[in-house]
């Protein structure tokens, strides 16, 4: 009876102690709110996730840095700069972040004063494409004037082996934003190389809308005009204005070669009689592999060495592949993220990918090919291998 009598003495005690250690760890870390430690905080700052594409590759790369060690935090700006911008400042000035990985489409020079803050807050900044913005650790080299050229060599080789080299008119997306206009570009320089018969239409890349009606004027004025090339993801916009045009979607004198497939495309462009004929792609996994690689080599004071996570041809039993977000369709199978993949890390001046081609069979290798050295801006040139 004793000693059961002493019970409620020995609880209390144990009470005080646990209360007693929560409050030392409590006052250590500045307060209740004390985080575990981390290696530290990693913002990912895309213009919107609404995109499949962008929404999986960010949830793709949260969880690759997470595993890796970093906490990581994002926003949806819903593609408003300006919303960017501020919640840059905001992180900046309350000191949350530690790096800093972004996407910006357009008006590199109006991020000037926040990434000058940044680098004055020692925030790194590491950039998910081209658009460079002052003292960025690093970034992922994508040259739109070649995926351009490779989209429009396909074009003419396909042409070529339909028309024997007969003239055709081919309609050519084309915009003020460099990066389209680049696409268009190459794909215009590589027609005069592979298919000088070629007559090329330009139209205005834009959103769904913009696009069906620029194509539909060209099919009204041009009924003979079949062969189109379109910039990114509106590629679905020309084909239903083609059709609408009385053109059949197994024409086989149609084609239409576009850069990236989303889920409006996948179920047309795995049909081998469509007249989509190409399509060329980065897939989510691969972009968030280099988000989340160039962004913990630059949080470990690795070498700036640009990644090459470029877009590669699509092959038909592949589409599916392809698919993001949800929705998927009964029936039809495709290769996810793996739970297994890794990262990748720079070794000896390059990029080492330690995933098997088995495990993920897409871009194997993020090292920049020597061809284009050239066009990889300084200081960054000097330290490829």
């Amino acid at each position: 009876m004793k000693r059961k009598g002493n019970r409620p003495l020995v609880l209390t005690l144990l009470v005080c102690l646990a209360l007693a250690a929560f409050a030392g760890q409590a006052f250590a870390g500045g307060g209740s709110e004390a985080k575990p430690a981390n290696k530290g905080t990693i913002a990912l700052s895309f213009p919107g996730l609404d995109v499949p594409m962008i929404g999986e590759t960010f949830e793709v790369a949260k969880r690759l840095l997470t595993n890796a060690g970093y906490e990581v935090i994002g926003h949806d700006p819903h593609w408003d700069p300006n919303v960017q911008r501020n919640d840059w400042d905001t992180w900046i000035s309350a000191g949350q972040v530690d790096l800093i990985a972004y996407l910006i489409v357009t008006d590199p020079q109006q991020w000037q004063t926040v990434a000058k803050k940044a680098k004055a807050a020692g925030i790194k900044l590491v950039s998910t494409n081209m658009t460079l913005v002052p003292d960025v650790a690093n970034f992922m080299f994508e040259d739109d004037h070649t995926l351009g050229y490779d989209t429009g060599k396909a074009m003419a080789e396909w042409m070529q082996g339909r028309f024997k080299g007969q003239p055709r008119k081919v309609m050519v997306s084309m915009s003020e934003n460099p990066m389209f206009r680049n696409r268009g570009q190459g794909v215009i320089d590589a027609l005069a190389k592979h298919y000088p018969n070629a007559k090329i239409i330009e139209y205005t890349w834009g959103d769904h809308t913009a696009t069906y009606n620029e194509v539909s004027n060209i099919l009204t004025a041009h009924p003979d005009c079949k062969i189109l090339f379109n910039a990114s993801e509106v590629a679905f916009a020309a084909y239903s204005a083609m059709l609408d045009a009385g053109i059949s979607p197994t024409d086989p004198d149609a084609g239409i070669f576009h850069l990236n497939i989303d889920n409006s495309i996948i179920p047309l462009y795995s049909q081998a009689d469509s007249i989509l004929r190409y399509a060329s792609t980065l897939h989510a996994v691969d972009w968030a592999l280099a988000i989340a690689s160039l962004s913990i080599n630059a949080m470990e004071g690795g070498p700036g060495v640009p990644y090459y996570a470029t877009k590669l041809p699509v092959p038909r039993k592949g589409a599916w592949d392809q698919w993001l977000g949800g929705g998927f369709p009964e029936g039809q199978t495709r290769r996810a993220a793996p739970e297994s993949l890794q990262v990748c890390y720079v070794k000896d001046g390059k990029w080492v990918n330690p995933n098997s081609a088995k495990d993920w069979p897409y871009l194997q290798n993020p090292n920049i090919p020597k061809d284009l050295w050239d066009m990889v801006p300084q200081p960054w040139r000097a330290n490829l291998r």
